[in-house]
């Protein structure tokens, strides 16, 4: 009996490591089943229209959600003087959402062609909104008079705590992530692009965009790290789209001027239930061997 009851705890112990092991590795700020990457305050080179506030994902079964929000709206906005093309007026909205999932530096990645991208604001029909695999990045700051590269906006002075979130909280931290180490080690205005958009991939599945009362129903809440912007956007897509495993997702609005990056896991829905049910399998042969055992002793 003894030894049955120590089973029955390493038993539920195993489950729980099971259930909690893919939820650990490398998340940002977990509430209410979110993970959040909260950004810099003030940050957002060029006002309030500017500056992220946050990004928020949440692995859900076969779903995952995506929210993202700060003082840009989804539509995006119109700067009356662009930067590159003095007097004339330039668009400037979100640029694409990635996932990398490799293990490797954002610039390896991309060249390697293993990000996964989504386009979930669509100015310029250029490319349809929906999540791509296989996807190299590529920058288009200039085309909305924005930065040309990293190390320019850094050296402006918007190097806050928290630069691009909670994860990626230090400008060493943010180079370190984007570039190779040869790069990062000794950054310049030359070898710091801003890869802020879906170069290449293809397209291998759809989003659903949300509504803020979709959002609230499956528990966002910015505000509980006082970190709602005036504009909350919202996605959601199937997980098979972009696969499991520890990853690190990024933004930047399109012209550079504020970014945000998150780190969290997305766990293999069917590979945790059954490893779960092998346990239980494996329990319920056990339990049923030692009441034949007992019986046995008792004839």
């Amino acid at each position: 009996m003894r030894n049955l009851k120590f089973l029955l705890a390493t038993t539920a112990v195993s489950i729980s490591l099971l259930t909690l092991s893919g939820q650990q590795a490398n998340a940002g700020q977990l509430y209410n089943g979110w993970n959040y990457g909260i950004d810099a305050v003030g940050d957002g080179s060029g006002g309030d229209t500017f500056d992220i506030k946050g990004m928020a994902i949440k692995d859900s079964g076969d779903k995952i959600y995506v929210a993202l929000t700060g003082g840009m709206p989804l539509t995006g906005t119109t700067d009356s003087d662009d930067y590159w093309n003095p007097g004339h007026s330039v668009h400037i909205g979100w640029s694409d959402l990635f996932f990398n999932l490799s293990g490797q530096d954002f610039q390896t990645a991309s060249q390697n062609g293993q990000l996964v991208g989504v386009r979930f604001a669509n100015y310029d029909n250029s490319l349809q909104t929906g999540v791509y695999t296989g996807v190299t990045a590529k920058s288009t700051t200039t085309q909305h008079g924005g930065y040309s590269n990293l190390k320019w906006y850094y050296d402006w002075g918007w190097g806050k705590t928290n630069t691009q979130g909670t994860d990626l909280a230090t400008t060493q931290d943010v180079y370190n992530y984007y570039y190779k180490s040869a790069i990062a080690s000794n950054p310049t205005q030359d070898n710091t692009p801003i890869l802020n958009a879906i170069g290449s991939g293809t397209k291998v599945g759809n989003i659903s965009m949300l509504g803020t009362q979709d959002l609230t129903n499956v528990g966002l809440d910015f505000s509980h790290f006082s970190a709602l912007g005036d504009y909350t956007i919202g996605f959601s897509l199937d997980k098979a789209l972009i696969g499991s495993g520890n990853y690190v997702s990024n933004i930047f609005l399109e012209c550079g001027n504020d970014g945000v990056a998150l780190k969290g896991n997305l766990q293999s829905v069917p590979e945790s239930s059954g490893g779960i049910g092998l346990v239980l399998a494996g329990l319920t042969f056990v339990m049923a061997q030692q009441r034949q055992l007992r019986r046995k002793q008792h004839v």
